[in-house]
């Protein structure tokens, strides 16, 4: 199977707190389907990274109000392969989808490692469960 490299996405999301379900608003549920369930979900000074029961769902806020948003969907059996690089001071999880898109989520302090670890084994959980 042949494979065409696109431009990324976004090459690079850099998180810096963990959102707790009580955060959670109508400007993120509105993105979701009745049957989605939030599993975690991260922001950045504008961005937010949701991870749900069906796919991830990164939003891209742009420009100087914030009124232009580029929202990207991801399934997780659209990954082919992914990447866990851990430091000091900030932790990555790079992915690779089928189409050759390649992302950069970057999990800043004070985000805790094990939350971190918590999207790593959610990735785990849908590819090594679901493949075919």
């Amino acid at each position: 199977m042949a494979f065409i490299k696109f431009k990324p996405l976004t090459s690079r999301y850099n998180f810096y707190n963990t959102i707790t379900s009580n955060e959670f608003d109508s400007k993120i549920s509105k993105y979701l389907i009745p049957e989605e369930e939030i599993l975690i979900a991260f922001k950045s000074t504008r961005d937010v990274g949701i991870f749900t029961n069906k796919r991830i769902l990164l939003i891209d806020v742009k420009g100087v109000k914030g009124v232009r948003k580029k929202i990207f969907s991801i399934k997780y059996n659209s990954i082919s392969s992914y990447e866990l690089d851990i430091h000091t001071f900030d932790s990555a999880i790079n992915i690779t989808t089928d189409s050759g898109y390649i992302m950069s989520l970057n999990f800043l302090k004070p985000i805790p490692l094990d939350d971190m670890f918590k999207v790593y084994h959610l990735i785990n959980q849908y590819l090594l469960t679901n493949t075919k």
